[in-house]
């Protein structure tokens, strides 16, 4: 049976040469099946997609943070109707009218007409009855130094998430593997146990056929049917999970949850392993490669940034207005419709109840625990190296003896099945072989999986690999 059990895991093959002429660790390769796998999960995942949207909407706020320093220009018009409304009140008849009547009588007295009118009260409207004004203002900061430091923190923040995206990818990399891995190991788990369908039906039948013969007792053959069923039971419970390992990863690749798996080839297989076996990883660089730690540390960079923005806020701006057009009570251009207006305008805050003082408090808080987040996570990142490479080692040890044991156990089972073909073994001892093989080809590949998921976590854990 064991002629019949190809290679049926790939893995992470770390060997190589160690550093390229930069410096960093050679590429880790993987089955081609599974680099087109991990590239698809890489276009279509959904949520990678909605990593990317927060990307997007980061340059947007730099983009805008970054406008904040250009002139703006606006165009506003207003045409308004009013009636009532407060009146200044001028006291021209008070003023006026006792002057006209002694002006009057002095004409009258040297023969002349009166010549001055009596005039009224005049009560001059604030509001007009109609009024227009239609006018292009450009306005330009000259001095804000919390637009120069917000766009430092911005810029920041655009880096930390780029890394945060980074990190998810590699994430989603690690998960693509492992779930196709699990695929592989599904099938090696069914391939195996039909091998062993057939070997426990032909000794059902062979012992049903010895009974009616009269040669031996019914109890081998109730063995012989217990364990042909076992092993129908087993290869049920193998398909469920076959079709379960398939349908995860269809779902991390965004397509149908029945799409076929591509297998890779044995003899390509074949060579991973070996290489795999073969391998010393380097992790010299330890965690500093991670984008986890690229991400925290440009949000250092960006709250760093944004105390320095919020404390420029007690700072004095310096400002410049510029506006002209038309004004008046109809729409016309020329002299007396036509204005222009320049402003230079500065402005400082004396008091607002410690309000912008509290805001730079709360801004070194932020600054100082994004401090604490990171020294916290290089050391998360370094105990996860650690027991990485322990995992690994250990897998690698396991499925080494894993193999041995399922060698031993099918020269051992190839003795007892020529000693069963000649009559000295009966069908227990050989049933017994049969199913201690098995059991050692399922650990084998079992372990196989063990250690291919292994490499795959050390190349996360060591950030090892190029992401696209």
């Amino acid at each position: 049976m064991r002629r019949h059990l190809p290679f049926l895991f790939a893995a992470l093959t770390l060997g190589g040469a160690a550093h390229s002429a930069a410096g960093t660790p050679a590429v880790p390769s993987i089955p081609a099946a599974a680099a087109e796998y991990v590239d698809l999960a890489l276009g279509n995942n959904l949520g990678l997609q909605g990593q990317t949207l927060e990307l997007d909407r980061a340059r947007a706020r730099l983009a805008a943070m970054r406008g904040a320093l250009q002139p703006r220009l606006d165009l506003t018009a207003r045409y308004s109707l009013a009636d009532g409304g407060r009146t200044i009140d001028f006291p021209t008849a008070d003023l006026l009218n006792g002057a006209y009547r002694t002006l009057n009588d002095y004409l009258r007295s040297q023969g002349q007409p009166a010549a001055f009118s009596p005039v009224a009260n005049q009560s001059i409207a604030l509001l007009r009855d109609r009024e227009q004004e239609t006018k292009v203002r450009l306005t330009q900061p000259l001095y804000r130094p919390e637009i120069t430091r917000g766009m430092r923190a911005s810029q920041a923040g655009l880096a930390a998430r780029e890394a945060q995206v980074a990190a998810y990818k590699r994430e989603l990399r690690l998960t693509v593997l492992t779930a196709y891995f699990g695929c592989l190991q599904a099938e090696a788990a069914v391939r195996i146990l039909d091998n062993a369908a057939e070997l426990t039906a032909e000794a059902w039948r062979v012992n049903r056929e010895l009974r009616a013969a009269d040669r031996i007792t019914d109890d081998r053959v109730l063995r012989a049917e217990a364990d042909d069923l076992a092993v129908r039971q087993q290869r049920a419970e193998a398909e469920r999970d076959r079709h379960a390992a398939r349908n995860y990863l269809n779902f991390l690749l965004n397509r149908d949850l029945d799409a076929a798996i591509v297998l890779p080839a044995p003899a390509e297989l074949a060579s991973l392993t070996l290489a795999l076996l073969g391998s010393e990883p380097d992790l010299a660089a330890g965690v500093e490669r991670r984008e986890e730690l690229t991400a925290l540390q440009n949000s250092v960079v960006a709250a760093a940034a944004s105390e320095a923005a919020t404390r420029a806020k007690l700072y004095p701006t310096l400002g410049l207005a510029v506006e002209g057009g038309v004004q008046g009570a109809a729409y016309r251009t020329g002299a007396g419709a036509n204005f222009v207006q320049g402003s230079l305008v500065a402005e400082v805050n004396l008091w607002d109840g410690r309000q912008q003082r509290s805001a730079v408090t709360e801004a070194r808080v932020d600054r100082r625990r994004a401090e604490l987040d990171l020294e916290e996570t290089r050391l998360q990142l370094a105990l996860q190296l650690h027991r990485a490479s322990d995992n690994f080692r250990a897998a690698m040890t396991s499925y080494q003896a894993a193999q041995v044991r399922h060698q031993a156990l099918g020269r051992a089972f190839e003795l007892v099945a020529h000693r069963e073909r000649e009559g000295v073994a009966n069908q227990l001892t050989f049933l017994d072989a049969r199913t201690e093989l098995t059991r050692a080809a399922l650990n084998e590949e079992i372990t196989r999986q063990r250690l291919f998921t292994a490499a795959a976590e050390l190349d996360r854990a060591a950030a090892l690999s190029p992401l696209p």
